[in-house]
């Protein structure tokens, strides 16, 4: 029994075309996977649904009447919840009352708290045993703040939920125990729309899916029916059956050392870290989410003034206590937040991508417009950044070419030490496809050395000569060559190899 459709929807922001002919259905009790390239009207359709925005044009059935909600409220008390891709989680407030929160009970004159506790401690026992529902919400990391912004949607006992980008910060485990939770819903009928740039989570996870490309559905696949063939998949996203993944071939450790650092400790997060990291090398860091692999990638940034290290790079003592010491070395990062830390989303793309070179030292009393423009140009066509304009506002593009200009911000940089702290999160298959690409050329071509840490384990196992596992914030274990796969990575994350 069908508990949406949406047919027709069109909507437009400015002069971008989001959606120019969406059309979306789901089931009761059956998972239907929602699919398509960042900016093909994934998540404006689903926002649409969710009362986020409203449709230009188009109409939505819900449990056989029309509906078109003016705000998410009206849909969450309709049975429509949905778990945003950006969390909408309040820093300040407990783990508890982030999900109640819009909901609460009361009891007489007061909160009833002791009811929303218990409510929140079974939600969260099933999605993440163990996790305190009375800590603060900025105290956790990634992956347990996904799990909170799952858990508020689900104490709605949702009709139907929505889930966009769910595990774009979990670890496989963690995936695992969401899907097992995700199906018993099915099983009690909820219907659940599930968007995922992750083919293995689709093939695993869904039932059926809905690709769309270019603001409307090109294609759907009933995999009961149809099959489970992510090569046809992949060729509906992409419009053709270009290769997923990049090929390289494993580097032998040797070599001259690029950046070498010992006994590198930060409070709590970070204890005794040493590594040797080789000129050509991509050197990742694995282990479960919050061992400390984020607090790593910024201590070698220079982005902890009291870090307790001294590194040497290229044969030379620095200091990384300062941002500018790690940047005069060529040692630069791509954050793993882009909205929070890596882009101005409210500049245009030139702005964003010339940014770092403003507090270069020695820099010219007016700024040379006509090269820097050159050099933007250059970024945007190499990175095949999807723009109308290097004018336009980044907050306009879509995830995965917003995390292009992150990385095309050093562009014109001279790199030695690529520093990535999950490039690839949230971004679809094109735009891995063309980040990887990139990375993996600047490596062969130019001989940088990069530093990736990546939640997905496959591009662990895809990209890297060497892995470090991290574990409660030191380096536990050491991978290279046969055992750099995906079990292996994961059974060393777990303690248990």
């Amino acid at each position: 029994m069908k508990v949406l459709e949406a047919t027709g929807i069109k909507k437009c922001f400015g002069g971008v075309v989001a959606l120019s002919d969406g059309n979306f259905s789901c089931q009761e009790g059956r998972i239907t996977g929602l699919l398509g390239a960042n900016g093909s009207g994934k998540s404006t359709i689903s926002k649409i649904i969710a009362g986020v925005y409203s449709a230009d044009a188009g109409e939505i059935r819900y449990k056989d009447r029309l509906v078109r909600y003016r705000n998410p409220n009206e849909a969450r008390k309709d049975g429509i919840a949905m778990v945003y891709q950006n969390l909408s989680l309040v820093p300040d407030l407990t783990v508890w009352q982030n999900i109640v929160l819009g909901a609460e009970e009361k009891k007489r004159l007061f909160l009833d708290n002791k009811a929303a506790k218990n409510l929140s401690k079974e939600i969260i026992d099933q999605l993440l045993p163990g996790l305190d529902i009375g800590k603060m919400v900025y105290e956790l990391n990634p992956g347990e703040m996904q799990i909170v912004e799952i858990a508020k949607a689900i104490s709605a006992e949702p009709k139907l939920l929505i889930l966009d980008e769910p595990t774009s910060a979990l670890e496989k485990a963690q995936v695992k125990s969401l899907f097992r939770f995700v199906r018993s819903l099915a099983e009690r009928g909820v219907a659940i729309n599930f968007t995922s740039h992750r083919l293995w989570e689709v093939m695993e996870i869904c039932d059926d899916i809905i690709i769309f490309r270019n603001g409307e559905n090109v294609g759907s696949l009933d995999f009961e029916r149809d099959g489970r063939d992510p090569e046809r998949i992949v060729s509906y996203i992409t419009g053709d059956v270009q290769k997923v993944k990049v090929s390289r071939e494993r580097r032998k450790n040797g070599g001259k050392s690029v950046l070498e650092v010992k006994g590198l400790n930060y409070g709590k997060f970070l204890r005794d870290v040493s590594l040797d990291l080789k000129k050509g090398e991509i050197l990742g860091i694995g282990g479960l989410a919050g061992q400390g692999q984020h607090e790593l990638l910024l201590a070698l940034a220079g982005n902890y003034p009291s870090v307790d290290c001294v590194a040497t790079i290229d044969g030379e003592k620095v200091r990384l206590n300062r941002p500018a010491n790690s940047i005069r070395h060529s040692v630069l990062l791509v954050p793993g937040d882009r909205e929070l830390e890596g882009l101005f989303l409210k500049q245009s793309v030139y702005t964003n991508v010339i940014f770092p070179k403003l507090g270069l030292k020695h820099q010219p009393l007016f700024t040379p417009r006509a090269k820097y423009r050159k050099e933007c140009e250059r970024a945007v066509d190499v990175l095949s950044i999807k723009t109308s304009s290097l004018d336009m506002p980044v907050r306009t593009l879509s995830g995965g070419n917003q995390q292009k200009v992150v990385v095309g911000k050093w562009f014109s940089f001279s790199t030695n030490v690529l520093l990535l702290a999950d490039p690839a999160k949230g971004v679809d298959i094109g735009a891995k496809r063309d980040l990887y690409g990139y990375i993996v050329n600047q490596v062969r071509e130019k001989g940088i050395s990069v530093i990736l840490y990546a939640s997905d384990t496959e591009e662990l196992a895809e990209y890297c000569d060497r892995v470090l596992i991290m574990y409660e914030g030191q380096i536990v274990a050491s991978l290279e060559g046969d055992d750099i796969n995906e079990d292996t990575i994961i059974a060393t994350s777990m303690r248990v190899r």
